[in-house]
């Protein structure tokens, strides 16, 4: 359906949505121009399913991948901790793209963290704010 295959399905019933996760360099292939592809599943897995749809590109490196999964928010920087026995990436992002990184209801945290922790075994995804300086 999306004209690639998949690498990961993810059901989250919390969030009634199936998250598709696709190679890197799979992202505008499995959207379309325009986004039409992704509109059209949308549509379908809503009426027939009565659930939404998500597309997140796939990254080799747990930093690229939070990265991608708080898409489009621009995130700069990307560390990865050690703290009390927990692994904890801290996304530095735009501090006027907080939100966006949060996401309505914290929908887009919510899936940076169930997908941390289901392909590079991170416990908890946290957001720290990034200023640019005045130029």
């Amino acid at each position: 359906m999306l004209g690639v295959r998949p690498k990961d399905v993810v059901e989250d019933e919390e969030g009634n949505r199936l998250i598709f996760i696709v190679e890197k360099g799979d992202l505008g292939r499995a959207v379309g121009r325009g986004g039409r592809k992704l509109k059209t599943m949308k549509r379908l897995l809503v009426d027939d399913l009565n659930r939404n749809i998500e597309v997140v590109e796939f990254d080799d490196t747990p930093e690229g991948f939070v990265t991608n999964l708080l898409s489009p928010a621009r995130v700069p920087k990307v560390k990865i901790l050690k703290q009390n026995n927990e692994t904890v990436a801290i996304a530095y992002v735009i501090e006027q793209d907080k939100s966006i990184a949060i996401g309505k209801n914290g929908r887009r945290i919510k899936r940076a963290r169930l997908l941390a922790k289901r392909w590079y075994d991170i416990d908890n995804v946290k957001i720290a704010t990034w200023s640019i300086p005045n130029s």
